[in-house]
């Protein structure tokens, strides 16, 4: 039996009545915040402006919600133009961002998509503690809300969530009815196990393109950390979760990682859950985007969306997914309050705009669920999709995401936990060398963090 030492607190994405908060929102905008921020009238609560150009960069396609949602802005704000930059989120397009960001080259607002990032981005962008605070309709991401759904630093706030990204189980209804299996709503890791086994055709398909976690969903925030900020990869979860993903290899429950590595399927899981050679894989809301392009994947089969297995029967648990968008105003901005009209109306309008793109929004706002599950889906999802499914769970109480406040060595012990992670399911480590080096190399990255 698994110990949850930490139980979460009821969260979902908040929907909060827009027109209930107009007159709020009119009172918190001539309040007595003025002053802070630079580049403008420093109206925490509010914005508007005198017009002019906004610079924003972010790593979404324009054309993946972007355009439709800055064409909107443009309609209720006519007098500020907004230029969108797209960079790539990775390894070199963020450094592209970070040196211009440095550098003399004009960006008013940008994205970024981890924490660690943010961290690292904080001396770069504007204080936004009191504007946030200002604005009723953003109250789930103030420094001080419970549960914590933003990332402060030092108790201040340098960026807006505005998506959610929960991880999910896609299951293959075709394999599932041909199996005789009945799925229940939600299942624990035996569960899940059990049913994987079963969907499983030695030589054909793997139940499961990957195994299910264990210590985030038990352990919550800041699973990588102890209390005084140390490693806690010496806690007994992370080595059962290694056995169990091994076991499930060993078996062929689960795709060996030789296969996983050698066809990038960390990156493109997509491509054997879509190709019918795994009955289910474990992943963020964005394969809808593949599922959906029949004419690059074509497929005949139904795909049915599952929560993450739970660490113990009845008992709550975190899902292992993330908030992200994080939108930011740089310090070097001239248009601030532009700026922050902008990242206002992005956070409460993505709903409408980006969830076709497959980004779900960190607010509903006024946006049915059954409106966003038909954009995210798109016109062909009584077809490719169990719709029902998908609704059950993105919009359940209990969705409950993690998000962490330690960030320390971050971005390092990542890459230390793949790397080594890697090793075991090779074959090239044992899991009480993975718990001794883990410990090890995670302690120095968070004793050398700045």
């Amino acid at each position: 039996m698994i110990n949850t030492t930490t139980e979460p607190k009821p969260w979902r994405p908040r929907a909060v009545p827009r027109r209930a908060v107009l007159g709020g929102l009119a009172a918190t905008a001539a309040g007595g915040l003025a002053g802070c921020g630079s580049g403008g009238t420093g109206n925490p609560g509010g914005g508007g402006g005198k017009g002019g150009v906004l610079n924003v960069w972010g790593g979404v396609p324009a054309e993946s919600g972007p355009d439709d949602l800055i064409k909107a802005f443009n309609e209720e704000h006519p007098n500020i133009k907004v230029t969108y930059t797209r960079y790539v989120n990775d390894d070199q397009g963020n450094l592209k961002l970070d040196t211009s960001l440095q550098g003399g080259v004009p960006i008013d607002v940008f994205f970024s998509y981890s924490p660690a990032n943010v961290k690292k981005r904080s001396g770069l962008a504007l204080d936004l503690t009191e504007r946030v605070a200002a604005d009723p309709e953003l109250a789930p991401f103030t420094a001080d809300a419970d549960p914590i759904n933003n990332y402060p630093l030092d108790g201040k706030l340098f960026c807006v969530p505005a998506a959610l990204a929960p991880h999910n189980v896609y299951v293959n209804e075709t394999m599932i009815k041909d199996a005789g299996i009945t799925l229940p709503e939600t299942w624990d890791v035996d569960e899940f196990v059990e049913i994987a086994r079963k969907l499983t055709v030695p030589g054909k398909t793997f139940g499961s393109l990957n195994a299910p976690t264990i210590a985030r969903p038990t352990l919550g925030s800041n699973s990588n950390y102890t209390e005084d900020g140390k490693a806690n990869f010496a806690n007994p979860l992370f080595a059962q979760e290694l056995e169990l993903a091994l076991s499930l290899q060993k078996e062929g429950t689960t795709m060996p990682q030789a296969q996983i590595l050698a066809e990038k399927l960390k990156t493109f899981p997509h491509t054997p859950f879509i190709a019918g050679r795994v009955a289910m894989v474990i992943q963020a809301g964005h394969l809808v985007r593949y599922i959906g392009d029949t004419k690059e994947y074509p497929h005949d089969f139904k795909t049915i969306c599952m929560p993450t297995p739970a660490p113990v029967k009845g008992k709550p648990y975190w899902n292992t997914g993330s908030i992200g968008d994080l939108m930011s105003i740089s310090a070097k901005s001239k248009n601030v309050d532009n700026a922050w009209t902008f990242v206002q109306f992005w956070v409460k309008n993505a709903a409408k705009f980006m969830i076709k793109g497959g980004r779900l929004p960190s607010l509903v706002g006024d946006a049915k669920p059954t409106d966003m599950i038909a954009q995210l889906l798109g016109p062909e999802r009584d077809k490719l999709y169990d719709p029902a499914s998908f609704e059950r769970f993105l919009f359940s109480s209990d969705l409950q995401v993690a998000v962490d406040t330690k960030f320390s060595g971050a971005t390092q012990i990542t890459q230390i936990i793949d790397k080594l992670t890697d090793e075991v399911l090779l074959g090239d480590r044992t899991v009480d060398s993975w718990v001794t080096e883990a410990v090890k190399q995670a302690d120095a990255a968070i004793a050398t963090a700045p």
